[in-house]
């Protein structure tokens, strides 16, 4: 039986503490209740990294037919090129933090001693030192 396979854009994962601590630039995006979906890009060969600070926030990725919901404490990845689209989820302010690994630069994402971080479930991404994302 012959079956056509249709390559899907990769899905996003859950960074793992690298082997090779990596030192990133976060960005904080304010996410106010009730205001229009933020757009944020990433080059080819990035890797977005995000984390929910506070409150819950929608995030989809263009290409991909699954839309996400992270409540603080939660982190996602994508390997670019992306466009995500995110925004609060619901009537309360959220707070997303973000960063870009280029795969080939030192980089460290820091792990944030909460105790109330809930990990999604995902496949990790090997950068090209051989650390995962």
């Amino acid at each position: 039986m012959n079956s056509l396979h249709i390559p899907t854009p990769p899905s996003p994962v859950l960074p793992t503490q690298p082997a090779v601590p990596l030192t990133l630039q976060w960005k904080r995006q304010p996410l106010p209740p009730l205001q229009a979906v933020q757009v944020l890009d990433f080059r080819a060969g990035d890797i977005a990294l995000l984390e929910v600070e506070q409150g819950r926030v929608w995030v989809t990725c263009d290409g991909l037919l699954e839309d996400y919901f992270l409540e603080a404490g939660q982190r996602l990845s994508f390997t670019g090129p992306v466009r995500l689209r995110v925004s609060a989820e619901g009537s309360r302010p959220a707070k997303l933090n973000w960063a870009t690994h280029r795969p080939g630069e030192s980089a460290v994402c820091p792990q944030k001693p909460t105790a109330t971080s809930k990990p999604l479930r995902g496949t990790p991404v090997t950068l090209a030192n051989g650390a995962s994302a």
